[in-house]
């Protein structure tokens, strides 16, 4: 690769987080943090049929909750194996939370195992039988007795809604533990947690705390790498003492997080204050969101102010841009078309590239990139175009276009912006760094930064 093309390749990192929740518990490394256990529940698990992902979910929410997670065990659909766990779990944990095991049938036994594992009985619930009889009956099938066993709980213990299936979730405080069990499919853990469970474990952990919260401030930045932040704010990370400083790195993402123990919101607030103005000042050109906010809601923000519109053309990543910007609620509003263009023959019928572009210079390169962005936005009557081509690899690479080359645009009705990048990594995560990457140079694009 010559000088010049290696100039035209970029390696950088892209994103921060800038959010503010409030969190129960103390800071991190303190030893009277609150503690936890995930069990999840399965013999699939163990065979390797399913991946489990709800422990790594729930070890996140935990974190930001300031709970400390010791141990994640995996238990077969066993009620001695499980009953134990739970038993050992309780020994070392304030809390134990369970995931799967509330279904219906034989080998759901995560009610029974708690049930033994506290020394309750097992009660039924008439509302929860009631719920279930309706929901069947609402969706015109007839229950069969063993679905009424998801109306039981330990006794002493609360349900969980669960809105999207039938498997209520169970929370019960035994001798000053709390454990609470969840269903097993993602699509229902998650809205049980953030909707129901997660309220449940904060009001424990504040009791537990007696009233001290932990409170964080995290900033989400991009167009920066993980080695540039820790340069940037060493003098600050070493001299750390409350609040604390702490870096996290992800496929097109570094988070500064800010943490402090606090009596409430206001004294949180004055307590950052001064360190974020500091790390802002350093480092404020590359903040680019608050709170939860993702990269594609701040585009989605950017395009409603502006009455603006936009259309995509996607060859290397395949569809993930749009698939991201209609994760927003109401992207109607902005979004007209995704055009997924993979071929060469696509490129040219679909979005007008010219055939001499594709015979002269390839479908991976500037030149091709701003073709599709151009005739992606002239096609579907756009404000904004944005474009992507590239090399995922594993093989497909050359001398001067190696695996992980990708050329971005954007463009408008006046011009058209399109540079090359190199992320010679995993064919998936290279897709997710480009996606994230096409939508902040969108971003910038807009607010006439690039």
């Amino acid at each position: 690769m010559t000088t010049a093309q290696a100039g035209t390749y970029n390696c950088r990192r892209t994103q921060v987080l800038v959010c503010l929740t409030k969190v129960y518990g103390v800071l991190e490394g303190n030893a009277a943090a609150v503690r936890a256990e995930i069990i999840s529940v399965g013999t699939e698990l163990l065979l390797g049929e399913i991946v489990d992902t709800n422990a790594a979910y729930l070890s996140q929410r935990l974190a930001r909750l300031g709970v400390d997670v010791l141990y994640r065990v995996t238990v077969g659909d066993n009620l001695a194996r499980l009953s134990e766990q739970i038993r050992q779990s309780m020994s070392r944990a304030e809390i134990v939370i369970l995931c799967g095991g509330l279904g219906p049938t034989e080998d759901d036994l995560t009610r029974e195992a708690i049930a033994e594992a506290t020394g309750r009985r097992l009660i039924s619930l008439p509302e929860i039988e009631q719920w279930l009889r309706e929901f069947f009956a609402s969706r015109g099938r007839q229950i069969t007795p063993n679905n009424l066993r998801q109306a039981q709980v330990p006794e002493g213990g609360r349900t969980l809604p669960n809105e999207v299936g039938t498997a209520p979730g169970v929370a019960l405080e035994v001798e000053g533990r709390l454990i609470v069990a969840l269903p097993g499919p993602p699509s229902e853990l998650h809205p049980m947690w953030e909707r129901h469970a997660e309220a449940i474990v904060r009001d424990f952990t504040a009791r537990a705390e007696s009233g001290r919260s932990l409170y964080t401030r995290v900033l989400r930045l991009v167009d920066i790498g993980e080695s540039q932040v820790a340069n940037d704010l060493a003098d600050l990370i070493s001299a750390q003492t409350d609040p604390t400083i702490a870096l996290y790195a992800s496929p097109g993402e570094v988070k500064v997080r800010l943490a402090t123990k606090a009596s409430g919101p206001q004294e949180a607030a004055r307590r950052f204050a001064p360190i974020e103005e500091e790390v802002r000042r350093r480092l404020g050109a590359h903040v680019y969101a608050v709170d939860d906010e993702t990269m594609e809601q701040v585009v989605g923000r950017l395009l409603r102010e502006r009455r603006a519109t936009l259309a995509v053309a996607e060859s290397c990543t395949g569809g993930l841009i749009g698939h991201r910007i209609t994760n927003v609620p109401g992207a109607s509003d902005y979004f007209l078309a995704d055009y997924v263009t993979y071929s060469n023959e696509a490129k040219r019928d679909v979005l007008g590239v010219p055939e001499e572009i594709l015979r002269t210079y390839g479908a991976v390169s500037q030149e091709c990139a701003r073709a599709m962005a151009e005739g992606a936005r002239r096609r579907a009557k756009a404000t904004y175009g944005l474009a992507t081509t590239g090399i995922a690899g594993p093989t497909g690479g050359t001398p001067t276009k190696p695996v992980g080359t990708v050329f971005i645009a954007v463009a408008d009705e006046s011009r058209c912006v399109a540079d090359g990048f190199c992320w010679p990594t995993e064919r998936v995560v290279f897709k997710e760094r480009v996606a994230q990457m096409a939508l902040s140079r969108l971003r910038k694009f807009i607010l006439g930064e690039i």
